[in-house]
């Protein structure tokens, strides 16, 4: 019974798509869920996918700038980069882990801020997406964090797989 869930599981993620949103230009427009997803230009020739957050107004957050920005990242022994930012009163972010993959920022899947707390998944559900950022399998990370007070140090976990993991992202 449990080796044939495996396959099952991997078939339905492999089926199951996700809305995707993106930006053009520098934080240019986000586009609906329902238009194809597209890419925004970024540190030269290279692209990278956004996937649009919630909105900064239901966040509730009062001063979102501070909330944004370039973070290094710890996840175990694998270490990079968060970038989070605000498009057209949205938030939206990207994620690179610099000994993973193929150095494409993923973008931040079903990203929510609020005032102390963030959300976001990070997953490769595609053989297009397993190209594109140099994975070997599908997967799903669930990323729960709390900021600090001075919105410099983000702390939580992680799930994966049934476990469950610490990371640590601060504020460059």
């Amino acid at each position: 019974m449990r080796k044939g869930l495996l396959p099952v599981l991997l078939i339905i993620l492999l089926i199951s798509g996700c809305a995707k949103k993106n930006i053009t230009g520098e934080a240019g427009n986000i586009t609906s869920q329902d238009q194809p997803s597209g890419n925004v230009e970024n540190n030269g020739n290279e692209k990278t996918e956004i996937i649009k957050g919630n909105s900064v107004k239901e966040s509730g957050i009062t001063d979102a700038v501070n909330h944004t920005g370039s973070f290094e990242v710890k996840m175990g022994d694998y270490k990079g980069e968060i970038v989070l930012g605000i498009s057209e009163g949205a938030f939206y972010g990207t994620i690179l882990f610099f000994n993973w993959g193929n150095g494409t920022p993923q973008p931040l899947k079903e990203l929510r801020v609020n005032e102390d707390r963030i959300y976001f998944v990070r997953s490769i559900t595609t053989r297009e997406e397993i190209d594109k950022y140099g994975g070997t399998a599908v997967f799903k990370q669930e990323f729960y964090g709390i900021f600090s007070k001075d919105r410099k140090i983000i702390r939580g976990y992680y799930r994966y797989a049934g476990t469950q993991d610490s990371w640590e992202a601060v504020k460059k």
